[in-house]
């Protein structure tokens, strides 16, 4: 029994004529044993499919959403520096609302794309210009929270791990934060100011 490749390389009358020959092909070669396991036939068709519309490098990238995903305000930033008004829960995601505050000696671009140091000091160097606008930033799931903790101005700030829950919650003198965020300006790190 020979085997018959066909390669179709247009459309629609092709297809057709690739059907009508499989069929014919099919039926021809139904002879064989009593047991109705006559010989095997395969056609192999490849058609040849021409489409327009979207490329398929379009349709897809890594910045896209899927629905139902919390959106930042905060897109394009590496880092925020202020506080947590509240965290909201947007279907399984928190989502920090957050009040910006400025550093001292520190433009906010800069801020934004270098992050700064969080230090143990007894002095004022954060400040808070605006406090009626916040800003919405969810938090990936696994994200670090590192709490410092100022024993002494002249000695390093103690650190332990922590939790989102607990930063919303953290004191005035502590809860000025620095936030790490990914591309899609989601938090993925944080650390509060170790003030004393």
């Amino acid at each position: 029994m020979r085997i018959i490749a066909f390669r179709p390389t247009t459309g629609r009358s092709t297809a057709g004529l690739w059907l009508t020959v499989s069929v014919a092909l099919l039926s021809g070669c139904a002879g064989g044993s009593s047991t109705g396991q006559g010989p095997v036939v395969t056609v192999t068709a490849t058609p040849t499919v021409t489409a327009t519309g979207v490329s398929a490098s379009a349709t897809g990238t890594a910045t896209t959403t899927s629905a139902g995903t919390p959106k930042s305000d905060v897109v394009g930033r590496k880092f925020d520096l202020g506080t947590i008004v509240k965290v909201v829960q947007d279907g399984d995601v928190p989502v920090i609302i957050f009040d910006r505050w400025t550093a001292r000696g520190v433009a906010d671009a800069k801020l934004a794309t270098n992050g700064l140091s969080m230090t143990v000091h007894s002095d004022a160097p954060y400040t808070n210009l605006n406090s009626k606008t916040t800003f919405h930033i969810p938090v990936v799931d696994g994200a670090i929270f590192t709490y410092n903790h100022c024993v002494a101005v002249d000695q390093p700030a103690q650190q332990r791990s922590s939790t989102l829950q607990e930063f919303a919650a953290l004191q005035d003198q502590e809860k000025v934060i620095l936030l790490t965020l990914d591309p899609r300006g989601r938090v993925y790190k944080a650390q509060n100011d170790p003030a004393c």
